[in-house]
């Protein structure tokens, strides 16, 4: 039954993504950046109760997987296209469907990984999707058109979302969020906090630290050799 517990706050990623694509659809931009800023949250807790409980899985990691993709790659895909709804490009189009693409790469590469037998599986390379749905929630608490005019918000949106997109299945190992000292339960707080209090403030300072993390984090991996035990499958990179 403690297996229960994690796999529940996985599945609330579920309706949450729903919601945020309805959201979304309905143009209430902040209320599915604040769907899917929740997503994050609960992203950030069930690897950790999994692990607490001693119930983590190579199950729970696919489930994961599959929740986070609908969270973090389709609800985050529509946000963007609703922002953008009003600079229609056929270019645009094409490069903004990449993320669909490359994030059912990468999980399904990982869920590969996660899937082979051994005690021990090795660093996965990438940038996680969550780097991806973040863009469109900056912009979004950010007010991004208001501070750039629409084609140029729109290409600098697109040229950001074409290179989270590119990460997310780049051979280059990133550090995870866990490895680094008090790292992870910093950003879940200030995560449940942004779409509440100081939310422009956070909402920069996450996408510096993103934009930042995207092109130093290489340079955090110190040991390429570093593995997981397998019951920590559930913490691997999204």
């Amino acid at each position: 039954m403690r297996a229960v517990v994690p796999n529940a706050l996985t599945a609330t990623r579920i309706p949450i993504a729903a919601a945020a694509i309805v959201a979304a659809v309905d143009n209430q931009l902040v209320l599915a950046a604040t769907l899917i800023t929740v997503g994050g949250v609960s992203d950030g807790v069930d690897g950790w109760v999994a692990r607490r409980l001693g119930v983590s899985s190579a199950f729970g990691a696919l489930f994961d997987y599959f929740c986070d993709y609908l969270c973090f790659v389709v609800a985050p895909w529509i946000l963007t296209r609703m922002l953008l709804s009003n600079e229609f490009s056929i270019t645009r189009e094409v490069l903004l469907a990449l993320p669909l693409l490359t994030g059912a790469i990468r999980y399904a590469t990982n869920g590969l990984t996660v899937s082979a037998r051994g005690e021990e599986i090795g660093v996965l390379p990438g940038l996680g999707t969550v780097f991806f749905a973040f863009l469109s929630v900056a912009a979004v608490f950010l007010e991004g058109d208001r501070w750039l005019s629409g084609s140029s918000f729109a290409w600098t949106l697109t040229g950001l979302v074409v290179l989270f997109s590119l990460l997310m299945v780049a051979p280059i190992a990133y550090p995870k969020l866990t490895d680094i000292p008090g790292a992870s339960p910093v950003v879940i707080v200030l995560l449940a906090c942004m779409p509440f209090a100081g939310t422009r403030f956070l909402a920069a300072i996450m996408l510096a630290v993103g934009l930042l993390f995207a092109i130093a984090g290489p340079l955090l991996v110190r040991n390429q050799t570093h593995a997981w035990p397998a019951r920590d499958r559930r913490s691997m990179p999204r």
